[in-house]
């Protein structure tokens, strides 16, 4: 009777350890510091993923410890972490294809799609695009042994400035903080002189007169601290918006039953939504701060915005030319129509959102439930 028992447990606790054997304890090296509201939607993420997998599935959250910005790619494509927040603008060769899709952002600022809520519209329509009609976005990732599982638009870059800018003739010579080739293109279309300045230089570059200007989205100008320096925030120019891409670990992705799978597209789902909402509510707080800081915070003026939109215009056409010398990529024309539509339909889907709830939701029933987790990643 006693051998029996003694069976019995250590059978119980063999399957016990079978269980424990299959859970999968993952990490997400995030980029944003502790305590921002980035790094607390990160944390959500974590926290859906363990509920959406029934606790099959942990994820852990480094907040820019593990791995910075700059070495997340490599990071993740080694199994140093499992998932991160990849910032693909900061690799241009390994991820062209993924940079020129994210450069066409200009096209929020046209009449047609221009709102607060562009940037939801664009994440709706770049990571629709991404999974479902790009296999040269794929190879690039599968190059380097990652999964993509969606991204997040920042809302729309505009001028932030210590003087003002009121007509075009006002930006002749005015030196702008420039975050990446589209706003440089920008600068250098107006008359003004691109600088290349990192976002954690551009205050003291504005406090000391090294910028008159810096080309930031609406939700950095609390994050950074730019709302402490600058007296003018102009809307409507230059456009653009920063795209984050969420990328993860191929091998530890394919380790994952299709039931995980899942489970780990449910909750990006919710991560796209939550990071694209946030910014929305970060610039509304800088919006509603402004007027007791003595900013002026307006729509740019008629002038500077049908300037902006004739550059726009014409730029669309400039990305698909610098993406083939560049890089030899020949779709250019064909993905910016592509998108200009599917911006159309995102519009649509998003202009009545009020929370990243319903936004997650949204994203959820039009993109993720419809992949085939089976195929995905391979």
């Amino acid at each position: 009777m006693k051998r029996t028992i003694t069976s019995l447990v250590a059978g119980a606790s063999l399957f016990a350890l079978a269980g424990a054997a299959q859970a999968q304890d993952l990490t997400f090296a995030g980029g944003w510091p502790p305590n921002s509201a980035p790094t607390a939607k990160l944390e959500e993420f974590a926290k859906a993923v363990e509920e959406n997998s029934g606790g099959d599935v942990t994820v852990k959250v480094f907040p820019l410890s593990l791995l910075s910005f700059a070495e997340a790619n490599a990071g993740v494509r080694d199994g140093i972490a499992d998932i991160t927040a990849n910032l693909m603008a900061y690799f241009p060769q390994e991820f062209s294809h993924f940079n020129m899709l994210a450069e066409f952002s200009e096209l929020v600022e046209l009449e047609e799609f221009s709102s607060e809520m562009s940037s939801l519209a664009f994440t709706g329509a770049i990571t629709e695009y991404v999974i479902n009609s790009c296999p040269d976005c794929k190879e690039q990732i599968k190059a380097q042994n990652q999964v993509y599982l969606g991204a997040s638009s920042t809302t729309s870059y505009v001028l932030q400035c210590v003087v003002p800018i009121e007509t075009v003739a006002d930006l002749e010579g005015k030196r702008i903080r420039a975050a990446g080739a589209y706003w440089a293109r920008w600068a250098e279309s107006v008359g003004a002189v691109p600088v290349s300045m990192s976002i954690n230089e551009t205050l003291e570059g504005l406090n000391q007169g090294v910028v008159d200007c810096t080309a930031s989205n609406t939700a950095d100008f609390v994050n950074f601290g730019f709302i402490d320096v600058v007296k003018y925030l102009y809307l409507g120019l230059p456009g653009a918006q920063f795209n984050v891409a969420y990328t993860m670990n191929r091998d530890s992705w394919n380790s994952l039953s299709e039931d995980n799978k899942e489970a780990m597209l449910k909750s990006a789902a919710k991560l796209n939504a939550d990071i694209a909402y946030v910014y929305i509510e970060e610039a509304r707080v800088g919006k509603e701060r402004a007027p007791n800081e003595g900013i002026e915070y307006v729509e740019a003026s008629d002038e500077l915005v049908t300037m902006n939109r004739e550059f726009i215009a014409e730029d669309k056409d400039a990305i698909a030319e610098i993406y083939k010398e560049r890089f030899s990529i020949e779709s250019g024309s064909e993905a910016a129509d592509a998108l200009t539509e599917l911006l159309g339909k995102w519009t649509e889907l998003t202009k009545d959102v009020d929370s990243a709830e319903a936004l997650a939701e949204i994203y959820w029933n039009e993109i993720y439930s419809k992949i085939d987790v089976a195929s995905y990643g391979q």
